[in-house]
């Protein structure tokens, strides 16, 4: 699956079902390591079911490990946690294209966003959440790759019509099942 996200052109907005945490952890490590070693991208990771501080441990843990301070420190990954993005006060999609602008001006080929939904759910602010993704298209005209996460139990509460709004409004739709 990585693989297939990664050579998919600039642009795409894909949402992502995942069943557990080991999984999504399996999951992002490898994304993100592909995205900066590989295909020389800036990354916004928003976890919401990890601390900041787990995500990190999650990559000196994994046998995808990549050295998570040298790649903060040069602003080439960024870890906030959903809940201060998306509840934070700051539009967070003017937020991202400002990082876009950094890391066009700092010789990256784009920034890939990974961001967990679940503090949508935390705040049980449903419509906001689809109000939001509505206002998203389906591919970005810019260099931009954009991957929504949901925890299937979220999913799941949200209504059959709030579903296929939400998937009909992403160019892909994946699940991530624990093997």
């Amino acid at each position: 699956m990585v693989n297939r996200l990664s050579n998919t052109t600039h642009g795409l907005h894909c949402l992502i079902i995942y069943s557990d945490l080991v999984t999504l952890r399996e999951f992002y490590t490898y994304y993100i390591k592909v995205q900066i070693e590989n295909k020389n991208k800036m990354v916004l990771f928003n976890p919401f079911y990890e601390t900041v501080s787990s995500v990190r441990r999650s990559f000196s843990n994994s046998h995808k490990a990549i050295d998570v301070n040298k790649y903060e420190n040069t602003e080439t990954l960024i870890i906030n946690d959903s809940l201060s993005e998306y509840f934070g006060g700051i539009n967070s999609f003017n937020s991202k294209i400002r990082l876009l602008e950094f890391a066009n001006r700092s010789g990256k080929d784009g920034l890939s966003v990974i961001a967990d939904m679940g503090s949508y759910f935390f705040k049980m602010d449903y419509d906001k959440l689809v109000d939001y993704e509505l206002s998203l298209p389906l591919y970005f005209d810019m260099p931009l790759t954009g991957l929504c996460l949901y925890h299937k139990k979220d999913f799941s509460r949200l209504s059959e019509e709030q579903r296929q709004m939400l998937v009909s409004n992403h160019a892909m739709t994946l699940k991530l099942e624990s093997h």
